[in-house]
This record gives structure tokens, C-alpha cells and sequence, in this order.
């Protein structure tokens, strides 16, 4: 017998006897799990989509949303084999769940919440949007839901859930998320409905004509966080971040919770990183201002040097100014604001000054999640 042969009679034995020790079946290579997105935040009688990856011992990730078994102890939600999250939710309170997910014998868990929030309005992401013959763009529509305990807006990508219709044949809406462009010159309007509510933006295809749209912002990424080791002293300031409670798009960084209880249902101990980018109209010096209660941080463009407002303080509603910063037209520039609640009154707001902008909250159409 060669050597091939025996190597081979070799492996078959270790996998017979691997296969034995697991019940028959062959050994997993899959290492470990995890759910996108992480957290889930979601208004009531809104559907949303996870996807469950794997990582498997060769070091590559695959998509094994489908083969997985995913389920929550919620009576308002369901989940479809795709990764479909459903919820039938019609009450007034902030509702919480967990999402479990298994594969292979692993299991991964997200939190969910369901807040009482209706739609307010439509977004598209791009506008005036120009186009050569046969070329395409991609494109997303959020919409835009208010808090019914408050006037706090957020949004949430329902490019997949909108309608989309166009009049003018020069483009084509086959898939969604994505314009086309046919063979021709013409302009169309391009709408997108979900419900009662709709949105459009223009369209112009040009032989030539470089691909090119003004942007169009729909807020930044807030993660919500609390912690367990308040209240704090001044002497005493621990860590904001400590567990995750969801994330989701804020529309604008604009908030006053007098309780010091937060919209998501946080009670007094809570921390707050909102992070994104920053579009500047035009070129000049730009001043930033926050007014916070308790501490805040606020980074432009180096979101990993020193912040340009740094007050990490247990302090009543103050307001701080940074120095001005001269940004470029045009351009975007990352942002990042960290803010902590420490019992009581609670406030967190970002404005900013600028060339022909008279100090204001800063707009959502200039604000961009990552």
C-alpha cells in the first residue's frame, strides 16, 4: 500500500470518527455568528431586515441568513426565513424584545425595539440627478417618523418597501435603489410612494453628461447606550458606553428630555455617540455649538484627534462654542458627538454658524450616516 492510499484511508477514519462523536453529522467549520445590524430600532407596524453571517475556520464570511433558525419571545414581531422582521405593534409604549439567532449549533442575540412612531414624510437621497445615456446611479429613500411621545424625528431606509414609478420612459425604475438611463436625451421625475406618503426628485440624461446629483442628508447614526454604575460624582465619571441598547438615524442631534428619561424609554443613566458625516455648502469659517446636559465631546473631520468641544462634565444645560474652522465647499467631513446622562434634566443639541448661515440646528439635509 502507497503512501497516497494510506493518507487517505487516514482522513476517511477521522472524519467517520468525527462524524460519530457529532451524532453522524460532519464537523462545523463555522467559528462563530453574527447578526447586521447589531440593534434594532424600528416604529410599530413597520417591517425591517437582518442578515445573519457566518465565519468559518478558512477566515471567509458568508450569508446564512436563510439556513439559519431565528426567533423572539415577542408576541408583536415575526420573522420570515429571509430575514423579514415584522412587527403588528399598534400600542402607545416603547416596546423591547430580543432577536436569537442559530446556525450550525451557534447562537447570537440583538436587542429590538419597537417605538410608537408614525411616518411623517418621505426622503430621497439624491437630487438633480444628471445622467449619460445607458448609465445608472443608485439612490435610497428614507422615511422619516416622529416619536408619538415627542416631536423627535428619526429615519429609516425604506428603499426596498417604496413604489417606484417614472414619467418619462428615458428612465427606467426595474430595481429598486437604482436609476437607469436609457439611449436618449429627456428629463423625467422619479417618485417613489409608500402609503400615503411620496417623494420625487429630477432626472436629466444628456449624451455626455458626467453622472453626477446634489446630496441629499437624512441625519446621522445615533447608538444608544447605558450604564449601570451612576450616579456619578464629579470626581467619579466612569463609562457611558458600557452596554448597547440599539442605534438608529437621528435626524438631527435635538433633544430636551425634562425628565431625563429619553424618548427610547432610557431612564436617568444613559450615553449617546452619534457619528456620520458632515456636508459643507460652501467654503469658509464654520463655528459649532452644543448645548448639553451632562458631558460632551464633539470631533469634526479628525474623529480620532482632539475633539473641537470637550466639556466631559456633570454640568446643568450649558452651551459650548468651538473655535471656528475654516471647511471647504462641497466637501463632506466626518463628524462625531459623544454626550453622557447622569440623572435629571436632560438636553443635547448641535448647531452651527457659517457663511450665510446664521446660527441654527444644524439641517438634516447636511447630516449623512456612515
Amino acid at each position: 500500500m502507497n503512501l497516497n492510499k494510506i493518507l487517505i484511508l487516514v482522513s476517511a477514519f477521522i472524519f467517520i470518527e468525527s462524524c460519530s462523536k457529532s451524532g453522524g453529522v460532519a464537523p462545523s467549520s463555522v467559528l462563530a455568528i453574527a447578526i447586521s445590524p447589531t440593534s434594532l430600532i424600528v416604529p410599530k407596524s413597520i417591517s425591517t431586515n437582518i442578515n445573519v453571517f457566518a465565519d468559518d475556520s478558512s477566515g471567509g464570511t458568508i450569508n446564512v441568513t436563510t439556513s439559519a433558525q431565528c426567533s423572539t419571545a415577542s408576541p408583536y414581531v415575526v420573522i420570515s426565513s429571509s430575514g423579514q422582521i415584522s412587527n403588528n405593534y399598534t400600542g402607545s409604549s416603547v416596546q423591547s424584545a430580543t432577536v436569537t439567532c442559530v446556525y450550525e449549533g451557534l447562537s447570537v442575540s440583538i436587542p429590538m425595539t419597537i417605538v410608537p412612531a408614525t411616518l411623517q414624510s418621505l426622503r430621497v437621497t439624491k437630487n438633480n440627478m444628471q445622467m449619460d445615456y445607458n448609465q445608472n446611479q443608485p439612490i435610497q429613500v428614507y422615511g422619516n417618523f416622529v416619536d408619538s411621545l415627542s416631536a423627535y424625528v428619526f429615519a429609516l431606509d425604506m428603499t426596498n418597501y417604496v413604489t417606484w414609478s417614472s414619467d418619462n420612459s428615458v428612465i427606467s425604475t426595474a430595481n429598486a435603489g437604482t436609476v437607469y438611463s436609457m439611449a436618449s436625451n429627456g428629463s423625467a421625475v422619479l417618485t417613489a410612494q409608500f402609503l400615503s406618503q411620496s417623494v420625487s426628485t429630477d432626472v436629466t440624461v444628456s449624451s455626455g453628461s458626467p453622472t453626477s446629483a446634489t446630496p441629499l442628508g437624512v441625519g446621522l447614526t445615533g447608538t444608544y447606550y447605558d450604564f449601570t454604575t451612576g450616579p456619578w460624582t464629579s470626581e467619579s465619571i466612569g463609562d457611558p458606553f458600557e452596554r448597547l441598547f440599539g442605534s438608529r438615524i437621528d435626524s438631527q442631534v435635538y433633544f430636551d428630555w425634562s425628565t431625563g428619561t429619553n424618548n427610547l424609554g432610557q431612564p436617568l443613566y444613559f450615553g449617546i455617540r452619534w457619528t456620520g458625516r458632515i456636508y459643507v455648502p460652501t467654503t469658509g469659517s464654520y463655528t459649532f455649538y452644543t448645548r448639553t446636559d451632562d458631558g460632551v465631546r464633539l470631533w469634526i473631520d479628525d474623529v480620532n484627534g482632539s475633539p473641537v468641544i470637550d466639556n466631559w462634565t456633570l454640568h446643568a444645560a450649558f452651551e459650548d462654542t468651538s473655535a471656528p474652522i475654516v471647511l471647504t465647499g462641497g466637501q463632506f467631513y466626518n463628524i462625531k458627538m459623544e454626550y453622557f446622562e447622569n440623572a435629571g434634566y436632560s438636553v443635547a443639541e448641535l448647531r452651527w454658524s457659517g457663511p450665510g448661515i446664521a446660527k441654527q440646528l444644524i439641517p438634516q439635509l447636511n447630516l449623512f450616516p456612515f
